[in-house]
């Protein structure tokens, strides 16, 4: 047991410092109601079904189908330009989008790794979304980037990104997880049904491509 250190200038080096004591308690058992009497297992993780998911609705602003998507002749990914203080210059941004449009594009991507979508924000992703669909959406199709390594993440920037109006999403494999064939299938399975959708490969970013029999699957549901 530690002695009790003092700091008394009335005791000497010679003087003895006794030890601090204190009475032990007696030792009693904990009550049986707080006994494990089975083996402890680990929760279920919660799986919520499709239907509970937020944002979810079956009213889109501006609903188009696969083939009105497939029969786009030009479609451009669109650059950001943003201001000396971080925000969107969406004059600027304005200017180019009047420029595609010109030019031939009848789609455009918001957000992609053209438009600095991994620097964005998903607020920043849906609002240019929004706003790319309210100012031009008449004379284009937009098509969000909502895809995330996520899937809960991507399923919730989806179904905003409908929400406000855009036409179609785009989508990636999850990246650096780099998760099985079926954990692909899975994911791009939970998201195609919102809406038509471009899945994108490009593996020298995600790292890891993304098989033909994924895609062979995915395009039966």
């Amino acid at each position: 047991m530690a002695a009790l250190l003092t700091t008394n200038p009335s005791l000497s080096s010679t003087d003895v410092v006794a030890p601090l004591r204190s009475p032990l308690k007696p030792f009693r058992p904990a009550p049986d109601s707080c006994l494990r009497t089975t083996r402890w297992r680990s929760p279920k993780a919660a799986v919520i079904p499709n239907f509970h998911l937020p944002m979810r609705s079956l009213e889109v602003k501006n609903r188009t189908s696969v083939d009105d998507i497939k029969g786009l002749r030009l479609i451009t990914a669109i650059k950001t330009p943003y201001l000396p203080d971080g925000r969107f210059d969406l004059e600027a941004y304005d200017s180019l989008m009047h420029m595609q449009i010109v030019n031939g594009a009848e789609g455009v991507i918001v957000g992609g790794t053209t438009g600095e979508g991994q620097l964005m924000s998903w607020d920043e992703h849906i609002m240019l979304i929004g706003h790319t669909v309210n100012c031009f959406g008449a004379s284009v199709k937009v098509i969000g980037n909502t895809g995330s390594n996520s899937t809960r993440e991507a399923i919730h920037a989806t179904e905003q990104g409908f929400a406000v109006g855009m036409h179609a999403a785009l989508h990636i494999n999850p990246y650096y997880g780099k998760t099985s064939m079926q954990g692909m299938v899975s994911h791009f399975e939970t998201i195609l049904s919102m809406g038509p959708t471009i899945i994108y490969n490009v593996p020298s970013r995600t790292g890891q491509d993304i098989p033909p029999p994924v895609i062979h699957t995915v395009s039966k549901s």
